[in-house]
């Protein structure tokens, strides 16, 4: 999608979910404003006085209803697609390949700008001509009012609770203190676009593109249709992608690893986090068809969701990465795992290959260069890193303890002992000298409903750690409720505040002394949790006993024997524990009663009629005791057992 000779530069983009539908290299997007509130900034601080905005946050539904309320609708989307004459589709469409598709494309794909340009206030267009086509309408705002119908088509196939997000840092990096990039999307001309296009000539001569250039585009069109098939995807939207798939793919170049029906459904599966049957349809597959790439590549991913040790997945996805350089999907995940593994160096490799390679779709370029900025160089970053070894024994590593890292969080992380920027969660104990961690005891036998689950912990106080990045994301219902009422898992990564609450309640450097701050600032850091584990792990967390088995499988990899005096170990829990307290408050109608002590491993929040718990604490206590301590899963449901009797 992008020219092969300039260097990828992103200032702004939208993501939706794990896709980018547009980005702008030169400046701030247009029509994309549309879909968000100035109250949904996503605020960070950069130092002690300094907030600056980062984004923007939101979630399909809501951002679909604001295009509504500006007359922009999937239907008028539709109306404009078949109010294009097939004759002036031809006419305009960029190249080979997207010719030999005009007739198959709908308001989705014939609208999608894709690329925008804030020096000519225009859309590049991904299968169109958009800039020639804007030109030729004579419509006032016609760029921004053609996105606007592609943005409406694209948030129709997706599920309403699909996060998205719109990346400002890099171009508020230079402007004042509480500056906002929010400008209102002029849409007005959307509704006489249908009338517009039907009058619509064709142009004297199709528009041409190198031949070279229309094989990359091919393959960038081929990944931009296969990242918008979804399990729940409805049948005639998926009979559709389908269609276009077969077609984009039979001249796309060199094979596809992921090209085979099967391997394309099962990677759809591990997209949702399911792994059931998963293994038992690879062993199908390879003893059908072999072990090929795109087998191994899924059985990585399948074993890195099972929980197993990131830094081994690693090294056979950097093997599988260097056999086939075009494998980018093998190239990013390995990316990704190394991250989690805390080989930033080797992270960094990868994601330079796929930065620096531009028929790599820009999705996968977006990731990478994300990694690049949130890491830093190290004398590794330009050698390859380790491939599988032939002993599968030797190829689980032990875990040092001494010198643990943290969990990638985007550079957020303050390192062990360092004096971090700004203020912590929490005002930072008082007491000078730390009590002992709890020593491993037998576990205790099981209490009765009315009694608490487990005593709160005896946590060691910790250097002050980073402020969590306050966001925005539009409120919705999320009260505690009885655990016999239905609860639809929400994406804690697009997390409402609860009712009543609101971003201007607990500013940037201000500590939470109220119940209804506290569930402010552990939803900023629940957010803040989900979207790393998106990054380092693909999993996209909800909040469930799903969420719950996710972080036990990685803080039992991670920080097993660790010692939870260390400031950057102390921080990772605490986030975990946020996220745990969040999932207990949405999911089973928790609440806190108490969070008068310093350190959060003390906040205590009461699950209704009387059961007592502390979740911070209890994050503390699994690292802690290790063994000799319940699971998280097993302490979840219990939870939900007592609530689900005390409802009955």
């Amino acid at each position: 999608m992008t020219d092969p000779s300039a260097a990828l530069r992103i200032i702004t983009s939208l993501t939706l979910g794990d896709r980018v539908p547009s980005r702008c290299g030169d400046g701030l997007l247009a029509a994309e404003y549309a879909l968000f509130d100035v109250a949904d900034a996503v605020l960070r601080a950069t130092d002690p006085v300094t907030v600056r905005e980062v984004g923007y946050m939101t979630t399909a539904r809501e951002a679909l209803d604001r295009l509504v309320r500006s007359g922009v609708t999937p239907e008028l989307a539709e109306q404009a697609a078949r109010s294009m004459s097939p004759e002036a589709a031809l006419s305009y469409a960029r190249g080979t390949t997207a010719r030999e598709l005009t007739k198959k494309l709908g308001a989705q794909e014939l609208f999608d700008g894709a690329i925008y340009s804030a020096a000519t206030q225009r859309y590049e267009g991904a299968w169109l001509d958009l800039r020639a086509l804007a030109t030729a309408l004579d419509v006032p705002s016609a760029p921004a009012a053609l996105q606007a119908l592609h943005l409406a088509a694209t948030l129709a196939e997706v599920s309403p609770t699909t996060p998205l997000y719109m990346s400002t840092a890099a171009a508020t990096r230079d402007r004042r203190h509480g500056e906002r990039t929010y400008q209102r999307a002029v849409l007005d001309a959307a509704s006489g676009l249908p009338g517009a296009l039907r009058r619509l000539a064709p142009l004297p001569s199709a528009v041409e593109v190198d031949p070279a250039q229309d094989r990359v585009r091919r393959r960038a069109l081929l990944s931009r249709v296969r990242e918008r098939l979804a399990p729940d995807s409805s049948p005639r939207h998926k009979a559709h992608l389908v269609a276009l798939e077969r077609a984009l793919a039979s001249g796309a170049g060199p094979p596809d690893p992921l090209a085979d029906p099967e391997l394309r459904t099962i990677e759809l599966l591990l997209a949702s986090g399911t792994i059931e049957g998963v293994t038992e349809r690879l062993d199908a597959f390879e003893r059908a068809r072999g072990r090929l790439p795109g087998v191994r590549y899924l059985g990585a991913r399948a074993a890195l969701l099972r929980g197993e040790p990131p830094r081994t997945i690693a090294r056979t996805l950097s093997e599988l990465a260097n056999e086939d350089k075009d494998f980018y999907q093998a190239a990013l995940m390995a990316a990704r795992t190394w991250l989690a593994a805390g080989e930033d160096g080797h992270a960094r490799y990868f994601a330079r290959r796929l930065f620096d390679d531009p028929s790599v779709p820009d999705s996968e370029r977006l990731v990478a260069l994300e990694i690049l900025e949130a890491t830093t160089p190290t004398g590794q970053s330009r050698l390859p890193p380790p491939v599988a070894p032939s002993d599968p024994v030797s190829a689980v590593p032990r875990v040092p303890t001494a010198k643990l890292p943290t969990f990638p969080s985007l550079a957020n992380v303050p390192p062990p002992l360092a004096s971090p920027p700004g203020p912590s969660l929490v005002p930072e104990p008082r007491v000078s000298p730390s009590p002992p961690p709890p020593r491993p005891s037998p576990r205790p036998p099981e209490p009765r409903r009315s009694a608490p689950p487990e005593a709160p912990p005896r946590p060691a106080p910790s250097a002050a750690p980073q402020q969590a990045r306050p966001s925005q994301a539009p409120d919705a219902p999320s009260r505690p409720r009885p655990a016999a009422r239905s609860y639809d898992p929400e994406l804690i990564e697009s997390l409402s505040l609860p009712p009543g609450a609101s971003e201007v309640m607990l500013g940037v450097n201000d500590l939470p002394t109220k119940p209804l701050e506290a569930r402010i600032a552990l939803t900023r850091l629940a957010r803040d949790l989900a979207r790393d584990y998106r990054l380092a792990y693909g999993k996209t967390l909800r909040c469930d006993v799903g969420a719950v088995d996710a972080m036990q499988q990685h803080i039992a990899h991670r920080f097993h024997g660790a010692s939870i005096s260390d400031p950057g170990i102390a921080w990772e829990l605490r986030r975990h524990g946020a996220l745990l307290s969040e999932i207990i408050a949405r999911a089973l109608g928790g609440v806190w009663v108490d969070i008068a002590p310093s350190e959060p491993g003390y906040w205590a929040m009461l699950l209704p009629p009387a059961t007592r718990t502390w979740p911070v604490g209890r994050i503390y206590r699994f690292v802690a005791l290790g063994q000799h301590q319940r699971n998280l899963v097993s302490y979840y449901l219990d939870l939900e057992a007592r609530a689900r009797a005390a409802s009955g």
